[in-house]
């Protein structure tokens, strides 16, 4: 009798006590992908995560709690919460309240027990702190503090980041370390509570929109206050030394190590050759643009360390980073251009990102891609998340819908498939972050919804075995470095070419992966037959040695886009590109006035071929002449675009010329990885796909849809 009673006990009470076991979580290298792993067993990375939206961020409440409740039914186990330093540091209160913290975990339990989570950390400082510390306020070039942009309930802790909100510079030495002692704090005290065993991770998050963008950055100039002038200034002594290096660099007597200002406005946006800043002339506003991301950076490693060494057991750390695509024209201001320092940093375990906002790629037909630059993560062994965030994309989406009615759209339903489906073939993760609760129910909150992420994650949770191989036999080349030598603003190529060619390029018919320049030497070459330089215009001596080397070789066809290698960090010149691409070229100053299509404005510096053995591809209209042309040797095809590609038929032409595989011919999205291949399209009809062992196959459909296929048969293994 007394060993029935004790097996009854036991059934009864094992479950709340495996609940109460520790977790941990860390990214590990399986089956040739970074993997995340959850108490030494591999998951899926698909999350569920509530919004930091005011009305929809607590757990405990009734619109959030239901959608937790509802994902856990469906098999979802991963879930990510918000929590801010302004939540749980009051004013003239010597300790954090980790009650607090307990509830917003323990909110995300009562519905799903056994959940793992993901706590999204805001380490700004709060509201009071930047008000007692005034001298450590972020200051702007362009304008005065705005003073009464404190947000908060009844806004979201965010709404006025981007105007010049009155925040603590990120390179105030006090607020780091004051909130970095509150993160050992926090990590000490509720690592050690029943709800912090189910904490798996922490996504570190500062700046605007925790993303660590840089306050303001989008349309204001910071950042000239006291906190950014003291880091300059010993960045500068740094680098230089001495008050003559400094000088010699700069070009003028004007400026010591100090008494060196951060630059004004119109310094930032004076250029010296049409888009580009000449480093031989503007080396003081490239001075400060760099130190500005290395504030950025330094921020990054510091607050990553301290949850990896204080935590007391292993558990994930992510951070926001690595923005290429939409990012306004503003990425040296925007605060990510050390990423291969950002992924190399060993307490960094995965990085993340909203995939693009640009609208031919979000909507319905759309590649749906990340806004960074995913297949360089996956060399440096970092997971990537993308963050889901489009349920705005449905047709209705006023609070009426989303509160009353029927809360589902085939169209849609399409558009999600497509974005959740693509992260888990490239072999990244995701998370949906939801919005919708704000308004009433949530942008996923029908049966339909959920249970398409119920069977993707059954789905992939039967390929984790599946060793990861990539099909793509196109490679975009990226830079970040470039930005440097760029204006930070909106120019005729900047969207034209990280944002409207990337999304034609990704629906020209190839599968195309996508690396930074620093990786080159990281890659393996031999399976791509095209690569495009998409936007390197700084080429490194030591880089452009490499790229005539290894990548000018094996028959490849190699695209050079603008002008690349137009700069080697020490000037600006021409010559750099025709030795870079083997073509000759000659300025046409006459037609830096005149608008030549696609471009919506005139292009500075244009430039045309005047190579007479090269063969003309473009006759840009209007002007008759060569705007693209190619050159072949024995070693490789070079083609230049000096007006940047942005066709989806001319990207489609020069990879079936490299002999790249075409799988459509209509602008569908086609991807291949790992033995799926991923259909999608915004239109009705019969879509022809060629796969790559000959075999033709037909889909039709009645509207926007994605299906999910077997790349060698062409079975459908998965659809609306």
């Amino acid at each position: 009798m007394r060993i029935i009673l004790f097996f009854t006990l036991l059934s009864l009470f094992a479950k709340p006590l495996y609940a109460q076991l520790p977790q941990t979580a860390g990214i590990k290298q399986f089956h040739g992908r970074p993997t995340l792993f959850v108490n030494d067993k591999p998951e899926v990375p698909a999350f569920y995560a509530l919004t930091h939206a005011t009305g929809g961020r607590w757990s405990w409440e009734e619109v959030p709690s239901r959608n937790l409740h509802e994902f856990c039914k469906v098999g979802i186990k991963l879930y990510q919460v918000d929590l801010y330093l302004e939540d749980i540091w009051y004013k003239d209160v010597d300790t954090l309240d980790i009650a607090k913290a307990q509830r917003q975990v323990r909110g995300v339990l009562d519905q799903c027990p056994g959940a793992s989570v993901v706590i999204r950390f805001h380490t700004n400082a709060p509201f009071w702190w930047n008000e007692q510390h005034p001298e450590e306020r972020t200051e702007y070039a362009n304008g005065p503090v705005d003073t009464a942009l404190h947000a908060g309930p009844p806004f979201h802790n965010e709404d006025f980041d981007p105007k010049r909100a009155f925040r603590a510079s990120l390179a105030s030495e006090k607020w780091r370390t004051e909130a970095g002692a509150r993160l050992k704090e926090f990590c000490i005290k509720l690592s050690k509570t029943k709800e912090g065993k189910s904490v798996i991770g922490l996504h570190i998050s500062g700046g605007i929109y925790g993303e660590w963008h840089y306050w303001g950055f989008i349309e204001h100039d910071p950042d000239t206050g006291p906190a950014m002038t003291r880091y300059f200034r010993q960045w500068l002594r740094k680098k230089y030394g001495s008050d003559d290096s400094l000088q010699k660099a700069w070009g003028s007597k004007k400026y010591t190590l100090k008494n060196a200002t951060v630059p004004d406005t119109t310094e930032r946006m004076r250029t010296q050759d049409g888009i580009f800043k000449d480093p031989a002339v503007e080396q003081r506003v490239m001075d400060y643009f760099r130190a500005q991301q290395e504030v950025v950076a330094d921020d990054i490693e510091y607050f990553c360390h301290i949850p990896k060494k204080y935590w007391g057991r292993p558990l994930i750390i992510g951070v926001f980073y690595g923005y290429l695509h939409m990012t306004f024209n503003r990425q040296t201001v925007g605060g990510h251009l050390l990423v291969e320092r950002i992924m190399d940093c060993p307490d960094i375990d995965y990085i993340a990102a909203p995939q693009t906002y640009w609208e031919d790629t979000r909507k319905a037909g759309g590649s749906g891609f990340s806004r960074g630059i995913i297949e360089s993560a996956l060399l440096h062994h970092k997971l990537w998340m993308d963050e889901i965030d489009n349920g705005y994309l449905h047709p209705d989406n006023a609070i009426e819908n989303i509160r009353y009615k029927e809360r589902y759209d085939t169209t849609y339903h399409a558009v999600l498939e497509r974005c959740t489906w693509l992260p888990l073939m490239r072999g990244i993760g995701y998370w949906l972050y939801d919005f919708g609760l704000a308004k009433g129910f949530g942008w996923w909150d029908n049966p339909r919804y959920r249970e398409t992420i119920k069977r993707q994650k059954v789905f992939f949770e039967k390929r984790l075995e599946q060793p990861y191989q990539s099909k793509a036999d196109v490679l975009f080349v990226w830079s970040q470095e470039c930005f440097y030598y760029v204006q930070p603003a909106w120019s005729p190529i900047s969207e034209q070419v990280l944002d409207v060619a990337s999304e034609q390029a990704m629906r020209a018919g190839a599968v195309i992966d996508h690396i930074y320049d620093f990786d080159l030497g990281r890659v393996s070459l031999d399976q791509y037959k095209a690569v495009v330089f998409m936007n390197v215009y700084y080429v490194s001596p030591e880089r452009r040695s490499f790229i005539q080397e290894k990548v000018c070789q094996h028959n490849r066809t190699i695209v050079w886009n603008y002008l690349t290698g137009y700069t080697d960090g020490a000037g600006l010149n021409l010559k750099n590109v025709e030795d870079l691409t083997g073509i000759l070229l000659e300025r046409a100053p006459d037609l830096e006035t005149r608008k030549v299509e696609p471009l919506k404005a005139p292009l500075k510096p244009f430039v045309v071929v005047r190579d007479l053995a090269a063969t003309p591809i473009l006759h840009t209209p209007s002007i008759d002449l060569i705007t693209a042309a190619k050159k072949t040797t024995p070693q490789y095809t070079s083609v230049i675009y000096t007006v940047p590609i942005s066709n989806q038929a001319e990207f489609r032409e020069i990879f079936r010329a490299a002999g790249c595989h075409i799988y459509n011919e209509t602008g569908d999205f086609v991807y291949e990885n790992s033995g799926l291949l991923l259909f999608h399209t915004a239109t009705a009809g019969k879509h022809t796909v060629a796969l790559r062992n000959g075999t033709l196959i037909e889909i039709i459909t009645t509207g926007p849809a994605t299906k999910l296929m077997d790349a060698e048969s062409g079975v459908v293994s998965y659809e609306l």
